[in-house]
């Protein structure tokens, strides 16, 4: 049965008819913020919805109205997942904070999470900025050096409102540090920065909606003591407690992967549609829609069956992380959160870039969809932690059994064979290694196998949860012989297929889907956000119609000979 979302109404709205290309850079980064505010207020989320991660948290990112907009996605995502989720514990002790949590959920302020500085990057632990207790109790916020200043988050005076930041700062009381915390600060009123607050506009990211990144510098900032978020001395290690007020990262890693499902199914969409309805000559002059050719259907076909598949992954592993506490359970909910992440960013790069290479020169282009997607994703493969860095960090503790992810349901099929047999042959390379996972042998043999280990726990994961999600059987079958293919040589090489084998087995199931496109893409549920000119006849006619025009009565004569006598 499709899905209804809550912003169906969105995509054909004013708020998302007009073209920002068209705008200011300044207009732009306004239209994301009020895009973003829209989508938030249709999904209202309450404190209980953000705290421990409700469903209609975890729809908004399968929502395919993310592929519209990616700037209005990672404000929300900034906003009610980073600054009001990690606020959100603490309101618990603390119910002065409440105004300010209900504030951000109902995008009365914009809420930015400052936390990573230019010079230690992933390295936020040992961040710069401080956060000097005085006599009074209040903080003195500073930033010590340019390597210190907050690298990304969009401080700047724009979108209407106040804007709040939760800024990670390094407490020092007595000239003793306190180690990382977070604090409450005032940026800017909507249309000034606040008193010793500067920031420095970056410039957009290529091909990414502007959303008004910067880089923040605080010049000896008061900040009352109300501003921390827990106790001045802490029963714990500054480490530890650092890590958990950081848990909505990894929240925020897996969310924002879910983007890739909607993105793969509008690809397909697309696609499909646009290879319909474009065709050449035959042998005999008739003519041939693309999509009849083998070559064509490859990509739409498998990006179609790998967004079915992917959801449902998505789904098994938010009811996963949902059942976890915030402060307990943080190896496993990171593992399965980097397991989710590696997998739906490799499909993407995989797949739904094929896909606009099928659309031609059209694929190029942002008013058709998908390149706008690619790009945007691009940013989603490292925020809340770079796919590949996750991955080295993963890998090398499950091979050392410090802890362990869901095992498969049928160790028999040949995804969880695949899975083994790559885990057993790291292993034997750390065995080599003598269990130094950071040595030379391990850093030549080792980490450049930890992205595909961890893909491939992900596959089996993807293609188990979509069988038990009854997704239709030629989808799974499809999705299936699709991670084949991607790692086809190890599966030849451990006996699993052989390369004809697995080209005709891939036949037939691209046949079976081929058969029921029409119904698999209107059960998709994307059509409506689906506004890509090259989507159908009528909104390429619409968008012809919307192009500037050039005429004129000039003459000119391209002849020298000509223009010599004039």
């Amino acid at each position: 049965m499709m899905t209804e979302f809550v912003t169906r109404d969105l995509p054909t709205s004013p708020l998302y008819g007009l073209v920002s290309e068209h705008l200011s850079v300044a207009e732009r980064i306004d239209l994301s913020h009020k895009r973003a505010t829209a989508v938030g207020i249709r999904y209202a989320l309450s404190p209980e919805d953000v705290l421990r991660p409700s469903k209609k948290f975890w729809d908004m990112y399968m929502d395919p109205i993310v592929t519209l907009d990616g700037g209005a996605v990672a404000l929300f995502c900034i906003q009610l997942n980073l600054a009001a989720g990690t606020l959100a514990p603490f309101t618990q002790k603390r119910p002065d904070l409440l105004p300010l949590l209900n504030d951000m959920l109902e995008f009365r302020v914009s809420a930015q999470f400052l936390l990573t500085e230019v010079a230690h990057g992933l390295d936020a632990f040992n961040l710069e900025t401080t956060a000097t207790m005085k006599d009074d109790g209040s903080f003195d916020l500073h930033t010590p050096n340019e390597g210190a200043a907050k690298y990304m988050p969009p401080t700047l005076p724009f979108g209407g409102v106040p804007r709040v930041g939760l800024v990670m700062a390094r407490l020092i009381v007595g000239g003793i540090d306190k180690g990382v915390r977070p604090f409450v600060v005032a940026l800017n009123d909507g249309k000034e920065m606040c008193t010793g607050i500067m920031a420095r506009e970056l410039p957009t990211r290529s091909g990414s909606k502007a959303i008004g990144h910067a880089l923040t510098y605080f010049d000896h900032v008061i900040l009352p003591p109300s501003a921390l978020l827990g106790e001045i001395d802490l029963k714990e290690h500054p480490r530890n407690f650092f890590l958990k007020t950081l848990w909505r990262v990894s929240i925020g890693s897996l969310s924002l992967s879910a983007t890739v499902v909607p993105g793969l199914k509008i690809a397909a969409f697309i696609a499909a549609k646009y290879s319909a309805g474009r065709c050449v000559a035959g042998p005999t002059g008739s003519p041939i829609s693309l999509i009849s050719f083998r070559t064509q259907q490859l990509p739409i076909l498998h990006s179609l069956a790998q967004g079915f598949a992917l959801e449902a992954l998505y789904r098994r592993a938010t009811a996963w992380v949902s059942a976890m506490t915030p402060v307990e359970d943080i190896n496993l909910r990171n593992a399965i959160c980097a397991i989710v992440k590696a997998t739906m960013i490799g499909h993407w790069r995989r797949t739904g870039v094929t896909v606009a290479d099928r659309c031609g020169a059209q694929g190029t282009f942002d008013y058709n969809q998908l390149m706008p997607m690619e790009m945007e994703l691009r940013g989603v493969a490292i925020s809340e932690g770079d796919v590949l860095v996750l991955c080295l960090r993963l890998a090398p503790e499950l091979l050392l059994g410090r802890y362990t992810v869901p095992p498969s349901q049928d160790k028999n099929s040949r995804l969880a064979i695949h899975e083994q047999r790559l885990f057993d042959e790291m292993k034997a390379i750390l065995v080599d290694a003598r269990g130094k996972h950071r040595g030379a042998l391990a850093n030549e043999l080792l980490l450049p196998r930890c992205l595909p280990l961890v893909e491939a726990i992900g596959h089996r994961m993807a293609f188990e949860a979509a069988k038990d999600a009854a997704v239709p059987a030629p989808l799974v079958r499809l999705y299936e012989l699709g991670v084949v293919g991607a790692d086809l040589a190890a599966y030849v090489e451990y006996g699993l297929t052989s390369r004809r084998a697995f080209a005709e087995e891939e036949a037939r199931a691209l046949s079976e889907v081929y058969r029921d496109l029409d119904s698999y893409l209107q059960a998709s549920g994307v059509e409506r956000y689906a506004v890509g000119a090259i989507a159908s006849q009528k909104a390429w006619d619409a968008f012809v119609k919307s192009l500037d025009i050039y005429s004129g009565n000039s003459s000119y004569t391209p002849f020298a000979e000509t223009r010599a006598r004039l």
